[in-house]
């Protein structure tokens, strides 16, 4: 029993680090889609994925999911009829995690996150009640991060929440802009340490509030 554990610990550890390295090779080849140079940490998950409430929840978007260390732990944690959307540009990065979820039945692997609201019009979703975000805002093009974040207020419901980490305090101003509620947490264990905010409230003329 002990050994059969030992080895299946050793496994996991290959796997993990398995991942690790398609993630350090994918971030020295397009620094600007991966934004770090390592999969976000179990502390900085737990601060991310806390903030959703679960059992509500039946529709959530992934937006830059990497090698899916957020996609495993919102899997499961989602409820059973929950439709997941998950968002990763990167087909390498893709590739890790449809091996790992390949027959999900909620769950639909997609590719650029300015294309949201298309993606949720062919599932039939009208609005989603989390977007979680890893995307590294201030290090991509303007136009695309403007895009993305337009996308995300059309596509939250009255009352949903936009979670997503930095790893600075930049984006704190542009994304008060949008969303007047903000909470934020600092995660220090983590590579690098981030800020996480948790983003709720429409900015724009005639939302509801």
């Amino acid at each position: 029993m002990r050994l059969r554990q030992a080895r299946k610990a050793q496994q996991g550890k290959g796997s993990h680090l398995g991942e690790d390295m398609v993630f350090l090779r994918r971030f020295f080849g397009a620094p600007r889609q991966v934004g770090s140079v390592a999969p976000s940490s179990r502390f900085l998950t737990r601060a991310m994925l806390d903030r959703v409430d679960w059992a509500h929840a039946r529709s959530v978007a992934e937006l830059g999911a990497g090698t899916g260390v957020f996609t495993r732990s919102i899997v499961r944690r989602a409820h059973p009829e929950a439709k997941i959307l998950v968002f990763e540009v990167d087909p390498a990065l893709q590739d890790v995690i449809r091996a790992e979820h390949p027959d999900h039945p909620g769950l639909r692997l997609c590719g650029d996150a300015q294309e949201l609201r298309a993606i949720m019009k062919e599932e039939g979703i009208e609005s989603l009640d989390f977007v979680i975000s890893s995307l590294p805002f201030t290090v991509l093009p303007h136009e695309v991060s403007e895009n993305i974040l337009d996308a995300v207020q059309d596509a939250l419901r009255p009352g949903g929440r936009f979670v997503a980490y930095q790893y600075s305090s930049i984006m704190k101003p542009k994304l008060a802009a949008r969303f007047p509620d903000i909470r934020t947490k600092f995660v220090p264990l983590n590579i690098p340490p981030a800020f996480v905010y948790d983003c709720g409230g429409d900015c724009r003329e005639g939302a509801a509030l």
